[in-house]
C-alpha cells in the first residue's frame, strides 16, 4: 500500500510539473511544438535502443536517431512550407542506403540484418508516428494546436482513469501475461473517461464535429490500451520494468508515449478517410 502511494505522489508532482510545459509548448507557437515533439521524438528512440540492446541486439543508435529525426523534421516543413525542402529530403535516400555500408565495415559481434531490422524498427515505431502529428497540427492549412491538445486531453483522461480505477479496485486481469497491473476495471474507467473527455474537447475546441472527437475517442481507447500493451511487451521481452527513470513515477518518456505511437497514425488514417467520404 505504501508503495502504491509513493508512486502516486510521484506522478502527481511529474504531472503537475510537466503537463504545463507541454500544453504551453504546443499553445504558444509552430515552432516550440515541434522542437517539444522534436525531443520526444530524440528520447524516446533512445529508450527504445537501449531497451533492444539488452535484448542482445545491436542497433545503430546514433544513425536510427539521426535519421528518424530527419524524417520528423521534413515532414514539419511540409505543412509549414507547403513543399519539401529539397536537400533534405533527398539525402534521405543515400542515408538509408548508407545503413547497408556501414554494416558491412561493423565489427560487432551481433548479427548485422537483425541490427539493421532494429534500427529501422526505431524510426517506424517512434519516429513516424512523431512525424505524422504534424498532418493534425497542420489540419485546416495553418498551425492550430486544437487537435493536438484535444487528442493529448483524451489519451491523458484515458491513462488516468485506468491507473485510478484499476489500481484501487482492479481485480480482473487485463493480459496479464503481458501486463500484471492492467485490469479490466481499469480499461473500462478508462474508457469512461476518454468519452468524457472527447465530449469537453468538442465543446472547447471546434475544429471539428461533436461525432469525430467522439470517434477520436473510441479510436484512442482501442489503439491506447494497445499501444501500452505493445511497450509492456517489448519490455518484458528484455525483462525491464520501465524503458528508464526520466520522469519519477511513470518511468521513462516512452512509457508516456507509448499509447500515442498507435493512435497518432490511426487518427490520422481515420481524418484522411472521412474527408475523402465527406
Amino acid at each position: 500500500m505504501l508503495k502504491k502511494q509513493n508512486n502516486f505522489v510521484q506522478r502527481f508532482f511529474s504531472t503537475v510539473f510537466f503537463a504545463p510545459v507541454i500544453i504551453f509548448a504546443i499553445f504558444w507557437s509552430a515552432w516550440t511544438y515541434f522542437f517539444l515533439f522534436f525531443y520526444v521524438a530524440m528520447l524516446a528512440m533512445l529508450e527504445f535502443y537501449k531497451l533492444l540492446k539488452q535484448a542482445n541486439v545491436a542497433p545503430m543508435r546514433g544513425y536510427g536517431i539521426c535519421l528518424g529525426l530527419l524524417l520528423y523534421t521534413i515532414a514539419f516543413s511540409y505543412y509549414l512550407q507547403g513543399n519539401f525542402l529539397p536537400i533534405l529530403s533527398y539525402s534521405c535516400i543515400p542515408l538509408t542506403v548508407l545503413i547497408y555500408i556501414v554494416a558491412l565495415y561493423s565489427h560487432k559481434p551481433s548479427n548485422p540484418f537483425l541490427d539493421i531490422a532494429a534500427t529501422f524498427l526505431g524510426i517506424l515505431y517512434v519516429a513516424i508516428p512523431c512525424g505524422m502529428l504534424h498532418y493534425l497540427a497542420f489540419f485546416k492549412g495553418i498551425y492550430s494546436n486544437q487537435l493536438i491538445l484535444g487528442l493529448l486531453a483524451i489519451v491523458w483522461s484515458q491513462d488516468t482513469g485506468a491507473y485510478l480505477v484499476g489500481s484501487t479496485i482492479g481485480r480482473a486481469k487485463l493480459f496479464k501475461r503481458i501486463s500484471p497491473q492492467k485490469t479490466w476495471e481499469g480499461l473500462v474507467a478508462g474508457a469512461l473517461f476518454a468519452v468524457m473527455a472527447g465530449y469537453g474537447t468538442a465543446y472547447f475546441f471546434n475544429i471539428l464535429p461533436l461525432w469525430q472527437w467522439l470517434s477520436i475517442s473510441v479510436i484512442t481507447i482501442f489503439t491506447g490500451t494497445y499501444g501500452d500493451l505493445v511497450a509492456s511487451l517489448l519490455k518484458r521481452s528484455v525483462d525491464a520494468k520501465n524503458t528508464s527513470e526520466m520522469i519519477p513515477g511513470h518511468g521513462g518518456l516512452l512509457d508516456r508515449v507509448d499509447s500515442l505511437l498507435l493512435t497518432i497514425p490511426t487518427i490520422v488514417a481515420f481524418l484522411k478517410i472521412t474527408l475523402l467520404c465527406g
